[in-house]
């Protein structure tokens, strides 16, 4: 079997197995790993961008299923992220690389912060749902998403936490819905200007789907706290692994 085939079966299911726990994650680690493989920046963002859609869309099905997916969420974090993949996509042609990844380490740095601070606090049973605060977050997540290859899940479950009534459960299945809308558009986009390696690609997809199974059963066993401190914890992990591995010279 071919290493490429190998190494992108097991970068799919760790994104697989992280999109199917905690809604997000997958594709902060998919893109660090496709830069290890020595992909150029742009194609390891197209590629991020399909594996990530493909396998979101795999572990959102069974949860909607469920009626774990919120779809007016999806709807207004969708209709506002897909223009702005596009504009993502046209910015990221002139932005330098090492801003990009500058910026990228720090929002999630913060993100992480915000998750673990509010994992301790009670989360309250009812309450109404923001629209504009979710048009404003789905703009913002598919500029990133066009930017830098990340699905954004790690914008949107937080988003959701905050301006819905929606428990950890349900915010990250409504946060598969949404990336595999998002991503998947920006994914149409890359493919109109470039041809990724078929088997790099089916082996992240095949990988993918086995971790998201996984992933969504063992999210149903954990507590909400639970998982929106692992969730914290991986995003510091991955933006410190990104960090040392682009701007420290370690790639």
């Amino acid at each position: 079997m071919p290493a490429m085939l190998l190494e992108a079966l097991g970068i799919g299911t760790v994104l697989g197995l992280l999109l199917g726990l905690t809604g997000a994650g997958g594709s902060l680690v998919a893109l660090p790993l496709l830069l290890s493989l020595h992909l150029p920046l742009r194609d390891a963002i197209g590629v991020s961008l399909g594996a990530v859609a493909l396998t979101a869309l795999i572990g959102a099905l069974p949860r909607a299923r469920q009626g774990q997916v919120a779809w007016r969420p999806v709807l207004l974090l969708s209709l506002s992220g897909l223009p702005g993949n596009a504009l993502g996509q046209w910015l990221g042609r002139f932005v330098p690389e090492t801003l990009l990844l500058i910026g990228f380490c720090l929002l999630v740095l913060w993100s992480a912060w915000r998750m673990w601070r509010s994992a301790g606090l009670p989360r309250p049973g009812q309450g109404p749902l923001r629209s504009l605060p979710l048009v404003a977050i789905g703009l913002g997540v598919g500029l990133l998403s066009g930017l830098m290859g990340v699905g954004g899940g790690f914008l949107v479950v937080p988003a959701l936490l905050w301006f819905t009534p929606l428990s950890m459960l349900a915010a990250a299945a409504t946060s598969m819905a949404v990336i595999a809308l998002v991503s998947g558009g920006g994914f149409l986009l890359y493919l109109s200007g470039a041809q990724p390696s078929p088997l790099l690609l089916g082996g992240l997809a095949a990988g993918g789907a086995l971790g998201v199974m996984v992933g969504n059963q063992l999210a149903l066993r954990l507590g909400g706290q639970l998982l929106q401190r692992l969730f914290a914890l991986l995003l510091v992990a991955t933006s410190l692994s990104l960090a040392g591995q682009k701007l420290l010279g370690g790639a």
